[in-house]
């Protein structure tokens, strides 16, 4: 994948922030090439900071476009075991006996 992360729940970040060995990571951003400083101002005013960053140094958009934080995301969708034993409104539903119906077609030819 060659690219610039969106966001970061984009798979290109997903991608980048992983530990998963079989990728190579390789970072080129613009305060490691030789850029023209006024180039670079041109851009960072077309585009915006936000933008700006993004494009020119692969820091991903974050907090303004979602009002929950990495860190919180994490947090919530950890497995944590229940403090107290989980009562009987969480084990299977109970089946309620059947009773005999007779059949209203039985009778139709």
């Amino acid at each position: 994948m060659l690219s610039t992360a969106w966001s970061r729940t984009d798979p290109f970040w997903t991608a980048w922030s992983d530990d998963n060995p079989s990728w190579i990571r390789l970072q080129a951003t613009a305060d490691t090439a030789p850029f023209d400083p006024e180039l670079l101002e041109q851009e960072r005013r077309a585009l915006g900071e936000q933008n700006f960053r993004r494009e020119y140094f692969g820091i991903p958009t974050g907090g303004h476009v979602s009002p929950f934080t990495w860190e919180l995301f994490e947090r919530a969708t950890q497995i944590c075991e229940p403090l107290i034993p989980p009562g009987p409104a969480f084990g299977p539903p109970v089946q309620a006996p059947g009773r005999p119906v007779t059949n209203p077609f039985r009778s139709l030819q």
